[in-house]
């Protein structure tokens, strides 16, 4: 019996197809083969020209060789990759120069990152088979340096902030404008340097600016706010016997501005202010308070009494005047207050001086400017009175030494040499009342001999004075009261002048008080040529030391003893033309 078998596989001798993953194996290996034959390719390619497609910065470097590469990067590329870079901060403009700061272009590296030459390396293999194209500079940068710039940088830009200022100039407000502080932000600016370079040649640095504390809009506003109101016209003040101004000029001078809370404040002294309006007060002739005084009747003293009146009080101008200031009411009603006197009757006929205790008198040569301005000297000083512990101020006494009070042209020292000047000759009032003082054991406070010597003077023991810089000043150390006689005899053609000051009171002390001495000589050789109608003409004559001291005696035992010197200059000839 016969059987049909099926056989289930291949036949003897029959091919085998491929499955669906090994065709895809096969197309892999086939592309890698091809790929990897470019890729060989590629490098075999590769020479030592640079692909021929290369550009660096618009600059064709493609065929050349490296070195011929690199050399016509640096001829065409240098200056613009050597072009200043400009920081703009704030206000600034700061020109940096590339390689100042650490900035530069690598120039072999930028050629070799090209695809010049052989390499494994993918890109370097792409840039072969693609024929090259547009290349980046590669940048050097020198980290220190490019901080070194920065930070030379951030001493141009950076300040301190500046205080807006505040001032008056008379009554007119006067503005200094403040600044803002400013700090450079270093690191910000050492990275846009960084990445700015080669592609932007201005570079916007970050500035903080901190405002100061005082404003400029704070200083604005106290001027409008503090300022112009209170300086906005003058403010009447009604007393009731009599009306007074005080005007804006009164309260500038007696006002400030301080910083307050960090901002400007006006601020008006009452004190200062009641006085600069005391020239204003004294035209209502208010009846003030008058001190005691004395006057003499042949050789003895009787006592002027003293006389209480009404006066402008601090306290009642201040309550009055200063809420004014900085209202629109400009117009204020004040109570006047009674005003006592310092010195009183009583006190004077207990403190009455009984004797001399001081004089001095000094002897001038003719000449009628002598006559009229100790004359007037003279009657100045006369009859002044001291309490105890007062001061008296011989420039006070004598008032402005101006032609309208009387005073006439004379000699003054003016330097190494003799001028005419308005009072001359009234320092012989000074010389002789400090003596007169000096012999009273009075206080000497304030005095200062001539800078040349004149020998109707003792020497060193003498004083001059200037309006408004060198006074003769003696405080009373006794315990009474003192009175000051003066009085001038006049000179005439042949016949010396002199001027006498005596001061009464009660006696302390005696004085003992010998001649100065001279010593320490010396001379100049400066001759000293003058011209014109004010010229005087005088001898050259020595310098030197002159010492002289007093001593206080009671009953006989020296209490103390006082040593002054004093050295006098050099006088240089003066001849006139």
């Amino acid at each position: 019996m016969s059987e049909n078998v099926k056989s289930s596989g291949n036949k003897p001798g029959a091919k085998r197809r491929p499955g669906k993953g090994g065709l895809i194996g096969i197309i892999i290996a086939g592309v890698v083969l091809v790929l990897g034959g470019i890729y060989i390719a590629g490098y075999l390619m590769a020479g030592n020209a640079v692909p021929r497609d290369t550009t660096v910065a618009g600059v064709r470097v493609g065929g050349l060789s490296r070195d011929e590469a690199v050399s016509k990067l640096k001829n065409e590329y240098a200056a613009e990759a050597d072009a200043p870079i400009t920081v703009v901060a704030g206000d600034a403009r700061i020109e940096v120069k590339p390689a100042d700061a650490g900035l530069s272009v690598n120039y072999e590296k930028t050629i070799d990152a090209s695809g010049v030459g052989k390499s494994w390396a993918p890109a370097h293999i792409w840039r072969v088979l693609t024929g090259g194209g547009a290349v980046a500079p590669v940048k050097d940068v020198d980290q220190r340096k490019l901080q070194e710039t920065v930070g030379r940088a951030a001493g141009e830009v950076n300040r301190e902030s500046k205080n807006a200022e505040l001032s008056l100039k008379g009554t007119e407000p006067v503005k200094v404008a403040g600044q803002n502080a400013l700090e450079l932000d270093q690191q910000a600016l050492v990275k846009s340097l960084e990445d700015g370079y080669l592609s932007s040649r201005e570079v916007t640095a970050k500035v903080q600016s901190t405002e100061p504390q005082v404003t400029d809009a704070e200083v604005d506003q106290a001027i409008e706010q503090q300022i112009k109101p209170a300086l906005n016209g003058p403010i009447t003040v009604d007393t009731g016997q009599g009306k007074f101004d005080v005007t804006p000029a009164m309260i500038a001078a007696a006002s400030k501005i301080d910083i307050v809370d960090g901002a400007p404040k006006l601020s008006t002294d009452s004190a200062k202010l009641l006085e600069k309006a005391q020239p204003a007060i004294a035209k209502l002739d208010l009846k003030g308070a008058k001190d005691a005084s004395y006057k003499k009747d042949g050789d003895t003293l009787t006592v002027v009494p003293s006389v209480d009146g009404s006066e402008v009080g601090k306290d009642n101008f201040e309550k009055a005047v200063m809420p004014a200031i900085p209202s629109t009411e400009r117009s204020v009603k004040l109570e006047l207050t009674g005003a006592k006197a310092k010195f009183t009757t009583e006190q004077a006929e207990q403190q009455k001086p009984k004797q001399v205790i001081g004089e001095f008198t000094t002897k001038f040569p003719h000449a009628d400017y002598r006559n009229t301005n100790l004359g007037l000297a003279a009657q100045r000083i006369n009859g002044n009175t001291v309490a105890t512990n007062g001061v008296f101020s011989l420039d006070k006494a004598l008032g402005p030494r101006t032609s309208s009070n009387g005073y006439v042209d004379g000699t003054v020292i003016a330097g190494a040499k003799l001028e005419e000047q308005t009072a001359g000759g009234i320092s012989q009032s000074a010389t002789t009342v400090f003596n007169a003082a000096w012999f009273a054991g009075l206080e000497d406070i304030e005095h200062q001999p001539h800078t040349m010597y004149f020998d109707r003077y003792p020497a060193g023991r003498e004083s001059t004075i200037y309006s408004g810089s060198i006074d003769v000043k003696f405080r009373n150390t006794t315990d009474n009261a003192i009175y000051i006689e003066a009085y001038r005899q006049a000179s005439s053609p042949g016949t010396q002048g002199s001027i006498t000051v005596r001061i009464w009171g009660t006696k302390k002390w005696d004085i003992e008080s010998p001649e100065p001495v001279k010593s320490d000589y010396y001379n100049t050789s400066e001759e000293i040529k003058g011209s014109g109608p004010s010229c005087i003409a005088q001898s050259a004559q020595p310098g030197f030391t002159a010492s002289y001291y007093r001593v206080f005696k009671v009953n006989g035992s020296v209490v103390k003893r006082e040593d002054k010197s004093w050295k006098y200059d050099a006088v240089a000839k003066v001849t006139c033309n």
